[in-house]
Parts: C-alpha cells; structure tokens; sequence
C-alpha cells in the first residue's frame, strides 16, 4: 500500500476512458473515496457502481465552469472534504498538418485539454485553501507536452499549456498543496485506437501499420498498459514522495524528445 492514500477524498476526470478508470480503480485499491467523473455521465455512474466504498459518479463537462464546480461538489457534498484531485480528462482531437487544421478542432481540444485543465485546478486549488490542510493535483499531460510530432500540432500545443499552467500553479499555492504532471507516452487505450488511425492516415498508411512503427519505436517495443500509468498517478498523489511539487514525470518506455 502507498503512504497516506487510505481515507483520501479523490476526484478523477475523464474517469472513464482508459487511463481515467484505471487510476479509479488503483485509488480505489489503496483505500480513497473516489468521485468518477466524466462527461458520459452513465458510465461514470457504472465505474462508481463497480468500484464500491461509496464511490460516486459525476456526469460533468470540464470545460465549463459549471462542469468543475460539480466534480469538486461531488467531493464535499457526498465525503465532506477533497484531498486529491487528478484533472485527467482530454480528447485528441483529429492528426493533420498545420496548413491543414480545422480551426473547430482546434476550439474543441483546446476547450477539453486546456480550458478544463485550467477550470479544474482552480476549482481544486480554491477548495484545498478553503480547507487549509494541504491537497495533491494531478494533471496527465503527455510526451507530446515536451516534443514535437508532425499532424498532431493542436494536441500537442494542448498538452504543452497544461504544463505551463503546471509550474505557474506549483509557484502560486501556499505550502502542503501539491501540483504535478504525469506525461506518459504511447498507452494502449481508446485514444490511441483513434490516433492510430488519423495518424497513420496523414503518414499515408494503415492503422495496423501505423502501431507498429510506434511500437519499434519506443524502446520497450511496447505500449503502456493504462494500469502502470495509473500506478505512477497514485505514487505521485501518495505521500510516498512530499517534495515532488511542480514537476513533470514522464513514464514513455523510453521514449523521450
């Protein structure tokens, strides 16, 4: 069991996509009380079903503030607190090059990735100070916050704002209120299904063909299971590691810019 997460009060965004349950799941695991929330509010209230403790499901758009309000809400309302809260909701929109991106897309990956990001940390950063004992945030960021690939211009623009809103956060709260980022590379999830294709289509290949090369190009030969990022979620939450405030850990197989 990792240090100081049995009893904690947890949010989880974008709980319902690979990564997203997974952490629940891990969480659930080392004793939080989880509120899943996610914008497909059935299967929020499905994962929260499932993983029991009195865990509660959310249907809730983080891009509004309204959709923020509710995850934190959820948290004070059915547990009385919030201790933790993983802003891991985002979407990849679709791969093209930039001469040749839909300004609409651009809206739409900005609005999940970064204006929800955003919205959900204050939200959470306000409520730890309300509190005044401390809190952890988590965001999930990706290798593409800290490198560049061609036709993903948009996600990876996204992904490089949430850390920028990372290390201002970390400079802002007071002492005890701690704001990472976890970067994984290549995860075998829903997402990378879509990229696999959109991207493959922009490199002028298949899906299959597409995974493949991604596949030989990380050193582990591998994708990620969603299971060992959420294992870094819940280490960097845990108060396994105090002093890591403000940083971003990268778990890619090996893969680095």
């Amino acid at each position: 069991m990792l240090k100081g997460l049995n009893g904690k009060v947890a949010v989880v965004t974008g709980a319902a996509g690979g990564i997203g349950t997974a952490t629940c799941e891990r969480l659930a695991s080392e004793g939080c009380r989880l509120v899943a929330a996610d914008i497909d509010e059935g299967r929020a209230g499905e994962l929260a079903e499932r993983l029991g403790n009195g865990a509660v499901g959310v249907g809730a758009d983080v891009s509004t503030p309204e959709g923020a309000a509710a995850c934190v809400g959820a948290a004070v309302d059915n547990f009385g607190r919030l201790d933790l809260f993983h802003a891991n909701a985002g979407i990849e929109g679709t791969a093209h090059m930039v001469v040749d991106l839909d300004i609409a897309v651009f809206d739409q990956v900005f609005a999940v990735n970064v204006r929800g990001a955003f919205l959900c940390g204050q939200a959470a950063v306000a409520r730890f100070i309300e509190q005044g004992e401390g809190g952890g945030l988590l965001f999930t960021s990706s290798l593409a916050s800290v490198m560049g690939t061609p036709s993903t211009a948009i996600y990876n623009a996204s992904k490089h704002a949430v850390l920028g809103l990372v290390r201002c956060l970390a400079r802002e709260t007071p002492p005890g209120i701690r704001v990472n980022a976890l970067a994984p590379g290549v995860v075998d999830t829903r997402m990378m299904r879509s990229l696999e294709v959109s991207m493959g289509s922009a490199a002028g290949t298949d899906a299959v063909s597409f995974k493949q090369a991604m596949e030989q190009m990380v050193p582990m030969k591998r994708y990620a299971a969603a299971e060992e990022i959420a294992a870094a979620a819940a280490w960097i939450l845990s108060d396994e590691v105090p002093y890591m405030h403000g940083e971003t850990i990268t778990v890619g197989g090996g893969l680095t810019p």
